[in-house]
């Protein structure tokens, strides 16, 4: 009875509340980049409301836009019309990718978008890339048989630099496709400019577009930040432009946190000028560094 009376109780305490959401504004995403040696590779797509039901037929037909005119110009005049096409390092294997004009460090290139009779313009700064002294597999003690990775980078005191860091693992159940955030994912030498530091480099924030195609067993693998023997893991580290790392950094709060519907969103910079338009165009000037997971002692191979 005692319960029944307390149901009662907080039955009469309840009351009805309506919020009245604000009207969602859609608007133009794009998202690029390009690479030292590699050609631009450019996403174009609208944004949805964040309670949306997502699927393939509903990003095809109703997010991602295939017949906008993309175009790249670097600051020496050569110019590239960008083709939507099959690409591999793409989130959804589609992409505007160029062929001929491939990045340098030294230049900067000129991002333009048109689509239905507007236009969205960008440009980014490639900077020199730099090579890490040593990367190697940090275990915690002598019975740990899943290490993370560390770093030690000697910075450039002539030069205000803008860290990156993205991983790759190739191993027996795991096979990244895409290149995965870090944590930090973006960092600048404010505190050690021109100094010799290490850091501590883990593998974070993966895409979870796919994430409803997997198994528990698959989830686990593909989440974890250590690694595990016969692992070969690829660290990209690339140095970016000022507004690139505006952008990185924020997405590091919004990369941590966005997911919790309950959480204030970050404020996320947008170099990309146009009515209606958020993203980034970002010119990377990178190196990779490869490390064998065989034993405790690792391995490691440097790679341009």
């Amino acid at each position: 009875m005692f319960f029944i009376l307390l149901g009662m109780i907080f039955t009469q305490c309840q009351k009805e509340i309506e919020v009245e959401l604000p009207d969602y504004e859609q608007k133009i995403v794009i998202e690029g980049s390009i690479e030292n040696g590699e050609p631009a590779m450019v996403i174009v797509s609208r944004s949805v409301p964040y309670f949306s039901t997502i699927d393939l037929e509903t990003l095809m037909n109703d997010v991602f836009i295939t017949d906008a005119e993309v175009t790249v110009t670097s600051s020496t005049g050569q110019t590239e019309q960008l083709t939507f096409t099959l690409n591999p390092e793409s989130p959804i294997y589609m992409a505007y990718t160029g062929r001929t004009l491939l990045g340098e460090p030294g230049k900067s290139y000129t991002l333009t978008v048109r689509y239905k009779e507007k236009e969205y313009s960008a440009t980014t700064s490639m900077q020199e890339p730099i090579r890490l002294d040593s990367t190697w597999l940090a275990f915690k003690d002598a019975t740990d048989t899943m290490p993370t990775s560390r770093i030690q980078l000697t910075d450039r005191a002539s030069t205000h630099d803008y860290y990156m860091f993205r991983i790759k693992v190739h191993g027996k159940k795991l096979h990244d496709r895409l290149w995965v955030t870090s944590f930090p994912v973006a960092f600048d030498d404010a505190t050690f400019n021109g100094q010799t530091v290490n850091y501590e480099i883990l593998r974070s924030n993966p895409s979870s577009l796919f994430m409803a195609e997997m198994t528990d067993e698959e989830k686990e693998e593909y989440y974890r930040v250590t690694y595990r023997k016969g692992d070969t893991i690829y660290l990209k580290t690339s140095i970016l432009d000022y507004d690139a790392f505006q952008y990185w950094s924020a997405m590091s709060y919004e990369l941590a946190v966005g997911q919790n519907p309950f959480m204030s969103p970050a404020t996320i910079p947008c170099n990309i000028s146009g009515e209606n338009v958020i993203g980034n165009w970002t010119a990377f000037a990178s190196t990779v560094d490869t490390m064998y997971y065989l034993d405790r002692k690792g391995k490691l191979k440097n790679e341009n």
